[in-house]
């Protein structure tokens, strides 16, 4: 029987709050920048952790840690914010509950000195033969390297700073210490031998208080917080050879996570991956802040066609004697030529891993024995370059490891193909068996959340109810399309869920868009309520055959008036942006503020659609999701409340390379766009990236051309646009920009540049960050304000064509 723990449904606000009587819009003020930057508006994450099958962790918008029990409806503080400041470290509570891990001083950088990466650079070239030994030019880099050390030392001492570089999104560095509950007592985690408590990440095992840390790209252990810590490997270099955390390429589009360890259920092992970076070619960001002269860091990023990390995976044995075995790899996958997207256990004994081949089209499941690495094929798919998620989709096995249950494509008649749920034999992969579907229809399945064996049930997300919606279902496992919403009916304006379930699913939490039910966010809520908020309305429009979704944020009383419209395009291939999904940013701010429209267009390529065709060719993915938008901007300008004179476009990333290519392939129809770090050459971007749309250059040549931004700048010569780059960007890197504001210039372009020094591709700062928005709020306001000599110019221009 499962029991939800609760739920709150704050997204209704920005739905249907407002009524169509404008009266009501008199007693509500517009929403500003400086709202979302006060802590009224700011939406609070309790950090929901469950610890076991009855008790949950959290953390409460007053900063207190505490334990909340669902058998007894009791909660236990386990630390209170009066002691430590809480609200800006990072926490885990271990699995008896006697401690708590904090970080604190936490940098989202890494710690990188020049000297040391050019260290790195001399061993890398001689470590491929580029170049012969250079004792003098390496004992350089040492004497610097050492001088820089002592620089930053002392530089910690006096004013403790981590002298950081950020690379990636999501890693970060931290001081760790452990707080024992019993007696208030703090100590700092630190490796055995050495003094500092500045580690690249920490975490508890699922059993009493073991934990894992990871201190220059190394795994340590610790049995228990009174244990030395045990190093359990010694190949990490810097730069080069990393264990138990991803590099960039695995963070950002493999993986899609930081750690990259996976304890067993019961704690005896644990699964790494080792992830080498010797063969792949180095970028260089620059820093230009804070000294004399700029400083670089030098990390691993795979260009398309160059080599890419090769990932190893290994288990380690906890109890006994530390021992360790590779995974050995399916025949069919080259670790110097895959990537490996998903690790899960499914005993103690067995765990299953996904490879990909490089260009990842095509994906091999296998179970892998942990006791002696070999590891067997169950399932071989082509995977779907529009279904990103597929990559990190962890199947659910019976206890006995008898069947699994995944999300394949299932054929729904003339409608195409959708993804449902389907189960498997374990046994070894045999192309003769086909796959038995617990799920069917027109709408498709997003995530698996658990199995329940006991009661005969698997849960699921799916997109019945619509599109735009994810409600919680369960179904039988016996087959017979038999399941039960149990979120349809539960809030009236909440639609839009997600969940996590307890150990053995006698529980879970449910999120709506975000929020909890034990954190009801009243403060955020109540602050709302005196705004005016847009209202959203969604649409469905047909083109070739295909669907394509449309989600439009109005300002309150849109009907009596004629609003410029703001065109926002999502970063991600294959991600849905049409949502019920709450948001509160500088867009929603724009609207409010100025009355502008806002509409999200999902293409033919998004999730939830439906798959039509199984010709649409991913080569041709840019050119297919502009002719989509462009068809769904022209029906948006013939719509009355619209004004088709004062249309824009915002995008970053992919976005903003989407939004300059609208531009190209029209005639004036936009206005003026915004675009941040735009992708301007797929052969200077993430091969992972690239080649899985674009496949691998020397195969693709023409694709790279077609794809590529450069060679169409004599279509931006008269376009009215405002470029935005972080100049540490590590992810589109500044080059993008540069490449495209050198022909800029050559034609004599119509642009505004705005950059950001040191800042990546998330800007890190606050002040960054407020004047980021703060710039597109005013360049988008000038653009898409009301101008009556507009109208006039357009009345003369008529008037000439009519003589």
């Amino acid at each position: 029987m499962v029991v939800i723990l609760g739920v709150m449904s704050l997204v209704t606000l920005s739905i249907f709050l407002l009524t169509p009587d404008e009266s009501h819009l008199l007693l509500l003020s517009r929403l500003t920048l400086e709202n979302l930057e006060s802590e009224d508006f700011r939406v609070h994450d309790p950090c929901a952790t469950w610890l076991n099958e009855n008790e949950v962790s959290l953390c409460t918008q007053e900063g207190h840690v505490v334990i909340h029990n669902l058998s007894t409806n009791l909660t236990t503080t386990l630390l209170d914010n009066s002691t430590l400041d809480l609200k800006s470290m990072k926490f885990q509570v271990s699995a008896d509950k006697r401690f708590l891990l904090m970080a604190y001083n936490i940098h989202h950088s890494q710690l990188r000195s020049t000297a040391n990466m050019k260290r790195i650079e001399y061993s890398n070239a001689e470590e491929q033969g580029c170049i012969g030994t250079n004792k003098e030019g390496y004992r350089q880099a040492e004497e610097e390297m050492e001088t820089e050390e002592r620089s930053c030392l002392a530089l910690n001492w006096i004013h403790h700073v981590l002298c950081p570089f950020q690379v990636f999104s999501q890693s970060f560095t931290a001081s760790f210490a452990i707080y024992t509950v019993a007696s208030g007592e703090i100590m700092d985690l630190t490796p055995s031998e050495e003094d500092t408590s500045v580690l690249q990440y920490a975490a508890w095992g699922p059993q009493g208080n073991q934990l894992v840390f990871i201190f220059e790209n190394d795994i340590y252990y610790k049995p228990d917080v009174s244990s030395k810590a045990m190093r359990l490997t010694a190949t990490g270099r810097n730069g080069m050879v990393v264990n138990g955390l991803s590099d960039w390429t695995y963070e950002e589009e493999i993986l899609l996570k930081y750690p990259a360890f996976w304890w067993a259920k019961d704690g005896a092992r644990l699964a790494y991956l080792s992830i080498n970076n010797s063969a792949t070619p180095f970028m260089e960001i620059h820093h230009f802040l804070g000294g004399v002269y700029p400083s670089n860091v030098l990390y691993p990023y795979p260009k398309a066609g160059s080599r890419i990390p090769s990932a190893s995976l290994f288990v380690v044995n906890l109890y006994g004697p530390a021992h360790t075995l590779e995974m050995i790899p399916p025949d069919s996958q080259n670790s110097r030529d895959s990537y490996i997207s998903m690790v899960s256990w499914i005993s103690s004994t067995r765990l299953t891993v996904r490879w990909l081949n490089r260009v990842q089209n095509q994906s091999v499941l296998c179970v892998c024995e942990a006791t002696t690495g070999a590891c067997s094929e169950r399932h071989q798919m082509a995977m779907d370059f529009w279904h990103n998620t597929q990559r990190q989709e962890e199947p659910l096995f019976t206890a006995d490891g008898s069947l699994f249950y995944l999300i394949l494509p299932a054929k729904q008649g003339a409608r195409g193909e959708f993804l449902h749920i389907a189960s498997l034999p374990a046994q070894a992969s045999t192309p003769s068996v086909s796959p038995r579907f617990l799920t069917s229809g027109n709408w498709e399945v997003t995530s698996l959340c658990a199995l329940d064996e006991e009661n005969d049930k698997i849960y699921f997300l799916s997109t019945e109810e619509s599109q735009q919606s994810r409600h919680l279902y369960s179904v039988e496992l016996g087959g017979v399309f038999h399941r039960q919403c149990l979120t349809c009916n539960l809030f009236e304006r909440c639609s839009f869920f997600k969940a996590d379930f307890s150990p053995n699913q006698t529980y879970f939490t449910l999120y709506c868009l975000g929020y909890m039910v034990v954190e009801d966010n009243s403060l955020l809520a109540m602050s709302l309520e005196t705004k005016r908020l847009s209202e959203t309305v969604f649409q469905t429009l047909s083109s070739d055959n295909s669907d394509l979704d449309v989600k439009m944020s109005l300002p309150p009383g849109y009907e009596g008036n004629l609003h410029p419209l703001l065109i926002i395009i999502d970063s991600i291939p294959g991600r849905q942006s049409v949502t019920e999904e709450f948001a509160l940013g500088w867009p929603e701010v724009l609207s409010s503020l100025h009355g502008v429209a806002l509409a999200w267009i999902d293409s033919r390529s998004q999730v939830s659609q439906g798959q039509k065709s199984s010709t649409l060719d991913p080569r041709k993915l840019g050119s297919l999701r502009i002719k989509d938008k462009l068809g769904v901007v022209e029906w948006l300008m013939q719509l009355p409340y619209i004004d088709g004179r004062r249309i824009a476009v915002y995008g970053k990333g992919f976005g903003g390379y989407l939004g300059l290519k609208m531009l190209t392939a029209t005639d004036q129809m936009f206005k003026c766009a915004a675009v941040m770090a735009p992708i301007t050459d797929f052969k200077l971007y993430s091969a992972a990236f690239s080649e899985r749309y674009l496949g691998l250059p020397t195969k693709e040549e023409h694709s790279y051309m077609t794809a590529s931004l450069l060679d169409d700048i004599s279509k931006l010569k008269d376009e009215n646009f405002l470029l935005i780059h972080g100049t540490a960007d590590a992810r589109v890197h500044f080059q993008h920009s540069a490449e495209l504001l050198s022909r800029l210039v050559k034609v004599e372009a119509n642009y505004t540049l705005q950059l950001y020094p040191d800042e990546g591709h998330t800007l890190r700062e606050e002040r960054s960050d407020q004047h980021l928005h703060r710039t597109l709020l005013q360049y988008l306001h000038n653009c898409l304000k009301y101008d009556p000599f507009l109208n006039i110019e357009e009345e003369e221009e008529e008037d000439e064509e009519e003589e």
